[in-house]
């Protein structure tokens, strides 16, 4: 029977990696929520903001 030479689960880092990968998606859902309320309050008005924003920055 073959084992493995490493097992992930029994490395002292693993609980490190499993907080960095849950904050990781904490905070992707976070922006999500955030850019999700903005187009719902302020919608077209944004779109129009960016646009105009946009054209400003890379002066088209």
């Amino acid at each position: 029977m073959m084992t493995p030479t490493s097992d992930p689960s029994s490395s002292p880092d693993g609980g490190v990696a499993r907080l960095v990968r849950g904050t990781g998606v904490a905070l992707l859902t976070l922006a999500m929520l955030g850019a999700t309320y903005l187009i719902w309050a302020r919608g077209e008005a944004m779109i129009v903001d960016l646009s105009t924003l946009a054209g400003k920055v890379l002066c088209f």
